[in-house]
């Protein structure tokens, strides 16, 4: 057994989903393949896949330090870009350390999805790996290419389907003020978006739960996108006009979907907000409506973080 002393292994910055806060962090990847505009994961945090038995040692040493754990999150920015064998291999070990455990999950980008094949995509998700939480940021191609993205709508919507194949469940994220507070640019973001939203609708899949996010952009120093911003290049968004183009993105969403659980309760976002798509669509709108008009209900700025 090994000594209660050791720690788990982390990189910081850690970044996890909202919804991962209770679970286990195991450092699977640090940092990330992309190089974003707009993302702090890279600031001094070169990418790198760490070696199965590291990795393997970091859930020994949380055996011994937690008596349970139902939930385990593979950092770092897209821990599905693992070599098919390595992620299957930590998501098999998991789940003999911890016979309780419920759910892997991992960010991934559309590309990595894509990467491997529906068979590889099947056999994860029947180890263990349930849950894999997609950058969606915008379905603008132009503003995909601009942020450094790297992928298109098209792959994105394409990378939701096979995990929809394979029975992982998807979850997707968007950037309100991605394209910053010229008028023309954020509609074409926000309707471009929700055209990608109600192509990901998995009809032919019986419908199954899936989850769309937004959070609300973020400039932290160092990042290109902050250096464009003090050279007059970027124009930030306000809060008014972000909460016209939520609103505008939740308007284009298709009546047709079906259970899409969506949420804005990212710490980045000015009002919380859930409900499915599009069962609540109309209460979301309603909600997005009133604190447009009467805004001292919003989260201060000085709340608002990554």
């Amino acid at each position: 057994m090994r000594k209660l002393h050791q720690r788990i292994y982390y990189k910081e910055p850690i970044f996890r989903p909202p919804s991962e806060a209770r679970s286990l962090l195991i450092q699977a990847t640090e940092g990330c393949t992309y190089r974003c505009s707009f993302c702090v994961s890279n600031l001094g945090k070169p990418f790198k896949i760490r070696k199965v038995e590291e990795i393997k040692k970091d859930l020994d040493i949380a055996k011994i330090l937690y008596s349970s754990v139902h939930r385990i999150f593979f950092l770092d920015g897209n821990a599905m870009v693992m070599p098919f064998d390595a992620l299957l291999e930590i998501t098999q070990y998991a789940y003999k350390l911890f016979p309780e455990l419920k759910r892997v999950s991992v960010y991934a980008h559309g590309k990595d999805i894509l990467a491997k094949s529906d068979p590889q995509l099947l056999e994860l998700q029947q180890a263990g790996l349930k849950m894999a939480y997609i950058g969606i940021e915008s379905g603008d191609n132009d503003l995909l290419q601009k942020i450094g993205k790297r992928e298109t709508q098209e792959d994105i919507v394409r990378a939701f389907h096979k995990c929809f194949k394979a029975g992982i469940i998807p979850s997707g994220t968007i950037i309100l003020g991605l394209a910053g507070s010229k008028l023309d640019a954020s509609r074409k973001h926000a309707t471009k978006t929700a055209e990608l939203v109600n192509k990901c609708n998995p009809v032919e899949y019986g419908y199954p739960k899936w989850y769309i996010a937004t959070l609300t952009l973020m400039i932290p120093p160092g990042t290109p996108l902050f250096f464009e911003t003090q050279d007059g290049d970027f124009h930030p968004m306000n809060s008014d006009e972000i909460l016209r183009e939520l609103k505008l993105l939740i308007e284009k969403t298709s009546s047709e979907l079906q259970n899409c659980v969506f949420r804005s309760n990212h710490a980045s976002n000015y009002i919380a907000l859930k409900g499915v798509l599009a069962e609540d669509k109309e209460h979301i709108l309603k909600i997005i409506e009133t604190n447009i008009k009467n805004p001292r209900d919003l989260r201060p700025e000085f709340y608002r973080g990554l």
